[in-house]
């Protein structure tokens, strides 16, 4: 079997394809992973083929724009700088793959319109996968919506009337002109349906990249579905830790580390924030970013700058984590028994991040009304002194540890093929 793991984003979004293609090769199988290329040397090292769409100036482009963190604008930055450019590549190499034998494509649906169009087009085998909740269609309370909250009172009647209304606002006329440009070049009739509530999903099978325990499946989720549980993507980790890291952890207590996100390029007042929401508490601290720009120019004993690190290494030797609520981050936490403090700013995080407190494992900082958050100190205090969060900690790892995500999607796969 040939399996297409077709993705755009961040390296959040990159790596549960990595983990994917890697498994897939181990059982015999052959994988590459389609999408920008600053992402080709991460599948070279993987032992992928790789086949770029779109250019690495529009990767860089779409995370330097200052809009692309905007709870209710960060989409359009993302579609058009990023996804957009895509779409002549990857349609031509999805539409290739319809006429190659014993061939499926494995696509995250928001950013990668193709693998749909090379469906309709050529026949296509073609699987969605969901990295986080939030890319499903849902109307039950509670949730968020361009970063704000409809709790449980709010009736599900206008529930759904919000999501329509924001899907027909702002996501449907986002794409529908490039989707259908693509489409109707092809003689294909216009879309009557929600690009993003219904269509982009695979009509064969759409797999979940989160556990249950994460999130259940409601009545809106498109059907058939399966459940994987996250595919965690460990093959950066035989580096190891640098030595310098490494004395640093052995000379004190366990550190807090925080990151805002491997693409957040406008975290200076989060680090200098997390400098001095250690000092305040006297804890030691990682500040996680590749950007040297972010970091404060003098840091205080204890608190030490690293460009990147395994999180599989880093975070079991953790106290805590300051985070901003990508999918990724969260789960290598959860797998790490390790207590969350959640700042998020746009897309899924705001709703990753309820979900965490609703397992008892996190605190979250949620904006007010005005755009402040309450104190970064105050917020880490609260959530080290919550004797509860260590044993949620705790039992959520070991559900996690229970599960076969990479087998239940190899298994998925091999059935299509």
């Amino acid at each position: 079997m040939k399996v297409l793991l077709a993705s755009l984003g961040t390296a959040g979004d990159i790596h549960p394809f990595l983990a994917i293609g890697r498994h897939l090769a181990a059982h015999g199988h052959h994988a590459e992973l389609v999408s920008n290329p600053v992402f080709a040397p991460l599948a070279e090292r993987a032992g992928l083929d790789f086949t770029p769409v779109g250019e690495a100036a529009d990767f860089h482009a779409t995370f330097a724009h200052p809009s692309v963190w905007h709870p209710l604008n960060g989409f359009g930055v993302m579609w058009r700088y990023l996804a957009r450019p895509a779409i002549p590549a990857a349609l031509a190499r999805l539409e290739a793959a319809a006429d190659e034998p014993d061939t499926v494509v494995l696509y995250s649906p928001f950013l990668m319109p193709a693998p749909r169009i090379a469906m309709e087009t050529r026949g296509l085998r073609a699987v969605s996968a969901w990295t986080a909740p939030q890319m499903l269609p849902c109307f039950a309370p509670p949730l968020w919506l361009a970063g704000r909250r409809i709790g449980v009172d709010v009736p599900a009647t206008q529930v759904q009337e919000a999501v329509l209304a924001l899907d027909r606002s702002k996501m449907q006329p986002l794409a529908l002109s490039d989707i259908e440009a693509a489409r109707s070049a092809r003689g294909l009739p216009a879309l009557e349906r929600s690009i993003f509530l219904e269509w982009i999903h695979s009509p064969l099978l759409s797999i979940a990249l989160f556990p249950e325990c994460f999130a259940a499946a409601t009545s809106d989720w498109p059907r058939p579905h399966l459940q994987a549980g996250f595919p965690f993507y460990d093959d950066d980790a035989a580096v190891g830790l640098d030595a310098a890291l490494e004395r640093f952890l052995d000379a004190g207590a366990p550190p807090v580390v925080f990151t805002a996100g491997t693409a957040m390029h406008d975290s200076t007042a989060f680090f200098a924030d997390a400098v001095a929401a250690s000092t305040a508490l006297g804890l030691r601290a990682i500040l996680l970013t590749q950007d040297f720009t972010q970091i404060p120019a003098a840091l205080p004993p204890g608190v030490v700058h690293v460009p990147y690190v395994p999180f599989s290494l880093l975070l079991p030797r953790a106290r805590a984590l300051v985070h901003h609520g990508g999918v990724g981050t969260l789960a290598q936490a959860l797998r790490a028994r390790l207590p969350q403090l959640v700042v998020p700013q746009a897309y899924d995080q705001f709703d990753n991040a309820s979900r965490l407190e609703a397992l008892g494992v996190a605190h979250a900082i949620y904006p007010r009304e005005d755009g402040s958050r309450p104190p970064l100190p105050d917020a880490l205090t609260q959530l080290l002194a919550d004797a509860s969060v260590p044993a949620a900690c705790v039992a959520v790892a070991e559900r996690l540890a229970c599960q076969q995500p990479l087998e239940r999607v190899r298994l998925a796969l091999e059935s299509l093929a």
